[in-house]
């Protein structure tokens, strides 16, 4: 589908591509997919400075030029209402594959030792020809395995933020989309299920319930592992809940860790943005004995991170012992 836009560059524009701008601090969401990340992404990119990968850039990965002028023509009056409607920011794992294979869907966690030369001049140069005198700060959305370690290897000062929520909300949510693999086994997003948590599964007769609720406790082991392993990086916990509860104390929070300056009119938009959480479907939408099954599965972890109370929370018994 052609998107109207003649892609040919001009030998200028290719010259300017070619040097490029000097990438700074990118800031680099991360998260479970389905726990938020794409609302807090959206808001975030209504700073006057964030620069995000549109469509453009997963149908032209090799052409960074196109979403440079697409970020130039957001800033311009009139102009930027039709773009903002037409092209919204995205994880766009196209272009991310078009400089690193492995990107997408490696089997385990990309770490530092990943990040080979050639990969870390490619993206680096890549992202400095987004980049435009207003648009100077990369925001770069990814979900699923953290990444944080290849992503720090390549910009050693990037600016990460891990967005969390209850895990019951978001195994609920993942079941109900297209993308998640839950349905074909133990393929999760993480790669092969560690031997512990398939034993998990298999004592609860290989409930789809319960492998969304795993998928949610292996995804929060990756990250981590990534804070004990990689102490010196620096990562900015935000909970999804709390973001709907007061939107505007925790982006000005996120703001103020990735060093976007706060102004008026960022205020403005955010809190012009209306923002519902949906935390409680779960309840509303699975049998009595599914949430038995996700309070079980997730117990400690809910404890861990604050959503339980070892009071609230009984053991049951699981489905093999029931059978």
């Amino acid at each position: 589908m052609s998107l109207g836009i003649n892609t040919k560059a001009s030998s200028a524009s290719q010259s300017r591509e070619k040097a490029g701008a000097v990438v700074v601090k990118p800031i680099f969401l991360s998260g479970l997919g389905r726990s938020g990340t794409t609302i807090i992404h959206t808001v975030l990119s209504e700073h006057r400075r964030a620069n995000w990968l549109s469509l453009l850039t997963a149908r032209y990965p090799d052409r960074p030029w196109l979403n440079r002028w697409l970020m130039r023509g957001i800033d311009i009056p009139v102009l930027n209402i039709p773009l903002k409607w037409r092209f919204v920011p995205l994880e766009n794992y196209g272009f991310w594959t078009h400089y690193y294979g492995g990107f997408f869907r490696p089997c385990r966690d990309l770490g530092a030792g990943d990040a080979t030369l050639k990969a870390r001049q490619s993206i680096r140069r890549v992202f400095s020809q987004l980049l435009t005198p207003a648009r100077d700060r990369v925001l770069i959305k990814t979900t699923g395995m953290p990444r944080i370690g290849f992503l720090s290897n390549v910009f050693p000062d990037a600016k990460f933020i891990h967005v969390i929520r209850d895990g019951r909300a978001v195994a609920h949510s993942r079941m109900n989309v297209g993308f998640w693999r839950g349905w074909e086994g133990n393929l999760l997003w993480p790669g092969e299920l560690p031997g512990h948590y398939r034993a998990e599964w298999e004592n609860w007769q290989c409930s789809f319930v319960a492998l969304a609720g795993i998928e949610w406790k292996a995804n929060m082991d990756l990250f981590e592992a990534v804070k004990r392993d990689c102490p010196q990086i620096k990562i900015c916990e935000v909970r999804y809940e709390n973001f709907c509860a007061d939107p505007v104390t925790e982006i000005k929070r996120m703001a103020d860790f990735a060093e976007l300056e706060w102004t008026p009119e960022f205020e403005a938009s955010v809190r012009n943005r209306h923002i519902g959480s949906e935390n409680k479907k779960w309840q509303k939408d699975l049998t009595e004995e599914q949430q038995d099954i996700l309070n079980e599965v997730l117990r400690p972890y809910l404890v861990r991170y604050g959503y339980e109370t070892e009071a609230k929370t009984q053991p049951m018994q699981t489905a093999a012992m029931k059978s």
